[in-house]
């Protein structure tokens, strides 16, 4: 008879299941609070150890399967656009083969006993001995991993793979920019669900109007909540709207954004034009060397 420790199958599903969660967000480009990845990683903690106990074997089933992982993406990260929760799901179930098979990988690899044939018993004794080292190694490895892919892009960056010109007409008036492809840029109009592109307030203002650069020139600065109370009273008004981020140096805040006539992005020498989208103002140099002055997001590229 084989023992099973309740505290080891849910600490270790709790640990992978965050890992992996996070990891399909962040391959999805979609943004979750750690909160919701924990709950979310409680819950399938929780339905792994239902398995080991007597009369529940039948929520292991594959149309339960497929309802519960959907559940847990969906408490994770939801509610999304279709594509973009199908794209959670895959990544996810992607990364649990990846992160399952170093795991295993590793634990027979640091075992002292070779081969398989040793009795039905050893393959559980073999986890029992190396389920934790086994665990931080794969983990290891996946975020080596992680990190060399994240080296990969931040180096197409640098030799401006993913640079792109962008004008964006508002009112009349046309402003250009050099824009930088950014896959961490999934910012999205809580309004409309329209994807946000991120530009320099010095890149953007001679297309606003005077009153609204004289308030966003105001010594000091007005925080956001009181900028668009502000502007509120300009001929722009309609188009304002706060757009929540947790990125550009900070955890959470607030982003005034604009929508625009019309964008346009250059793109291998075709112009693709965009009325849905919203342009979200940054007062802060989005580079220091100058070599961009707004981030689009990558789902804007491949519309």
């Amino acid at each position: 008879m084989h023992v099973v420790y309740v505290d080891q199958v849910l600490a270790g599903n709790l640990l992978l299941n965050y890992v992996l969660l996070r990891t399909a967000g962040r391959l999805g480009q979609v943004a979750a609070a750690r909160g919701r990845l924990l709950l979310a990683a409680a819950l399938g903690s929780i339905y792994s150890l239902l398995w080991f106990m007597p009369g529940f074997h039948q929520l292991f089933s594959l149309p339960v399967k497929v309802v519960f992982s959907l559940a847990t993406i969906l408490v994770a990260f939801g509610p999304l656009p279709v594509r973009r929760f199908l794209a959670c799901y895959c990544f996810f179930f992607l990364a649990s083969f990846a992160l399952g098979g170093m795991w295993l990988g590793f634990v027979y690899f640091l075992s002292a006993t070779p081969g398989y044939s040793h009795g039905a018993d050893h393959p559980f004794t073999v986890i029992d001995l190396y389920y934790w080292p086994g665990l931080f190694l794969a983990l290891l490895a996946l975020l080596g991993g992680g990190r060399a892919m994240a080296w990969l892009v931040r180096t197409r960056l640098h030799r401006g793979c993913l640079r792109v010109p962008l004008v964006v007409e508002l009112n009349g008036r046309r402003v250009e920019a050099r824009a930088l492809v950014d896959t961490g840029n999934s910012l999205r109009d809580p309004l409309t669900g329209h994807p946000v592109v991120v530009m320099e307030y010095n890149a953007l203002k001679e297309a606003l109007p005077a009153g609204v650069r004289e308030l966003f020139e105001q010594e000091g600065g007005l925080d956001s909540s009181d900028l668009l109370a502000a502007l509120s009273a300009t001929s722009l008004a309609p188009r304002f709207r706060l757009i929540p981020f947790r990125s550009l140096g900070r955890e959470r805040g607030l982003l005034v954004g604009i929508r625009p006539d019309r964008v346009e992005v250059k793109d291998h020498n075709h112009r693709k034009a965009y009325n849905r989208v919203v342009v979200g103002i940054y007062r802060r140099p989005l580079d220091h060397h100058g070599g961009y002055q707004a981030l689009i997001p990558p789902d804007l590229m491949s519309a």
